[in-house]
């Protein structure tokens, strides 16, 4: 059974991918450092952090960060264009992620652009807070 973080990544990729407003974009499960103009399109879905706090002896409260990464090449309407992308990917993780068991809350938006050659390279990145509750690990 796969770790419940590796499934909240997947479940987002592949509900992504699904989407038609990304139609064409590179859903990676890695995003490296550093992605070529010629690579772009390309979405990346990752959760760097981990809050957890004890509800019992046996239980914790997760609270998972998911961030969603969106790197597009454009003109000058591309902050324009990734608002659009921001409001696809939150109603998506959304009605992906949350559940009876699951809560899950856009915490941050932000939006990037650097015109530096013949086109403007923008990237969105949207935080989301996954919260659930999770029996204590154990070795056996």
């Amino acid at each position: 059974m796969p770790h419940y973080r590796s499934e909240y990544r997947r479940l987002a990729r592949v509900a992504l991918a699904a989407h038609p407003r990304f139609a064409g974009v590179d859903v990676r499960a890695v995003w490296p450092g550093s992605v070529s103009d010629e690579d772009l399109p390309v979405l990346g879905v990752l959760t760097p952090q981990e809050p957890s706090a004890r509800d019992t002896q046996s239980s914790s409260t997760k609270r998972t960060l998911m961030q969603v990464a969106l790197r597009r090449i454009g003109g000058d309407e591309i902050e324009d264009q990734l608002d659009e992308d921001s409001a696809v990917i939150e109603a998506v993780i959304l009605a992906t992620l949350r559940s009876g068991e699951i809560r899950c809350a856009l915490e941050d938006t932000s939006v990037t652009s650097n015109g530096g050659g013949s086109a403007n390279v923008g990237t969105l990145v949207m935080s989301f807070r996954i919260q659930s509750w999770r029996s204590e690990p154990t070795l056996a």
